[in-house]
């Protein structure tokens, strides 16, 4: 059966805008073009595309979801069952944390103590450990930063996320009036991609672009630069492409 990009966008949800930009990056291309130019898709199409959704539901990037999705040993049924795995973690996960937000708000009223442990069920910090090897566990940057991280101390590991907290702010700086290409902004990214390098794996200008790209499109890290400054992911994106073209042209 076919189906036109309106009806399969109604389908899933999505805009035909959206789809229209999966075919122009490859990661969804329609079954066929009619005579018209209409697109057209199968059901090969609609399990393609469920995939991409479960996949962006995980907060993995779409560059990441095409590298995956056109491994040739990328596997359909395996995948949807590591989703179900994934999926029933974070559910079990919000299950916790919707019990801690009900027993805290008890708390407050004078209804429940809880104990100070009780305050934080819910929250686990190994989850971005989990996220992280599934989007980049491929990479020889991933082997890379595990193998450098496992080899510092519990104190060095201490250094390296407290000296990790000065870069934000400089980078996207709450001046008003700066702009990306200002000094001191790129000074900044160009300490932060040292730091990386050093710390974390060797990060070449492309991997660095790929990464405030993702800054942007995870609301997750866009946050840290908008508490500093409204438009502050965009702006730190725009001044990290700066940094990557000049370090590419070798400036």
């Amino acid at each position: 059966m076919a189906y036109s990009i309106k009806e399969i966008a109604d389908l899933a949800g999505v805009t035909t805008r959206t789809l229209r930009y999966y075919d122009e990056i490859d990661l969804l291309k329609p079954a066929g073009t009619g005579n018209n130019g209409y697109r057209y898709y199968d059901r090969e199409n609609l399990l393609r595309l469920q995939q991409i959704l479960f996949f962006r539901e995980l907060h993995v990037p779409l560059d990441d979801i095409l590298l995956i999705m056109s491994q040739p040993d990328f596997n359909l049924l395996g995948a949807l069952e590591n989703h179900r795995t994934a999926l029933r973690n974070r559910a079990s996960r919000l299950k916790k944390l919707i019990d801690t937000v009900d027993r805290t708000i008890a708390t407050i009223k004078g209804e429940e103590k809880m104990k100070e442990k009780e305050l934080f069920e819910g929250f686990d910090e190994t989850k971005y450990e989990e996220e992280a090897r599934q989007r980049w566990g491929h990479t020889p940057q991933y082997a890379e930063s595990q193998r450098k991280w496992a080899s510092y101390s519990k104190e060095e590991k201490q250094y390296i996320k407290e000296e990790s907290g000065c870069f934000a702010v400089r980078m996207v700086t709450t001046n008003p009036n700066a702009k990306p290409d200002d000094p001191d902004v790129q000074a900044a990214i160009g300490e932060y991609h040292a730091y990386i390098n050093k710390y974390f794996y060797t990060c070449d200008v492309e991997f660095m672009r790929n990464l405030a790209d993702m800054w942007v499109q995870d609301e997750r890290f866009a946050i840290n630069y908008e508490r500093i400054r409204e438009g502050g992911a965009a702006f730190v994106r725009e001044a990290v492409h700066i940094f990557c073209d000049r370090k590419k042209k070798g400036n």
